[in-house]
């Protein structure tokens, strides 16, 4: 009879202390989880701006902005990518910044900066309208180096974590020679 109350108190006794540890071990994995869905958009977003800076260089670039959307849009795996409304004929370096230079996006969406960039904001040579009407890309003489940044705005799924960092941007810049 004895050992019967020494079970029945072990078994409460292990109720309570999961019912305790419980929350706290699921907060851990729902970090967790976050956290690895960031380092997977940093990833994507990350080869998607290598992948459109390698596009970029080529000589069959030289007057379009078209297919490094597109690339930068096939590479970025389902992350909403789409062209910076600064990024037009005349911008910046984004490594220098400037005026004209990248803007954050909204949350959940991502801007892809070229620079430079032969499109015109009068119609923008974004990934949907694609009139390869540009000027020739005209980096600076003693740098042939054009360069893609892609900026994505990732809201983080759990809310607590929402509440102290709401929103992080995600920022990478790929730069390559021209081969032009």
């Amino acid at each position: 009879m004895l050992r019967q109350k020494k079970r029945k108190k072990s078994r409460a006794q292990s109720l309570v202390e999961f019912t305790l540890v419980a929350p706290l071990l699921l907060l851990i994995i729902a970090v967790t989880v976050d956290f690895a869905r960031a380092v997977y958009a940093y990833s994507a977003i990350s080869a998607a701006a290598r992948a459109g800076a390698r596009t970029l260089s080529l000589k069959d670039q030289e007057n379009t902005d078209c297919q490094v959307f597109k690339t930068v849009e096939a590479v970025g795996q389902g992350f909403s990518l789409t062209a910076d409304p600064n990024s037009v004929a005349g911008n910046v370096n984004p490594n220098t910044g400037g005026a004209t230079g990248p803007t954050s996006p909204p949350a959940g969406k991502g801007y892809v900066y070229i620079w430079p960039a032969v499109s015109t904001g009068q119609p923008a040579d974004g990934a949907g309208t694609c009139s390869g009407s540009g000027a020739p890309r005209a980096p600076a003489n003693q740098v042939r180096d054009v360069a893609i940044e892609v900026q994505y705005s990732f809201k983080p799924w759990i809310s607590i974590v929402a509440d102290f960092v709401p929103v992080l941007v995600i920022k990478t810049v790929s730069v390559v020679q021209t081969e032009y």
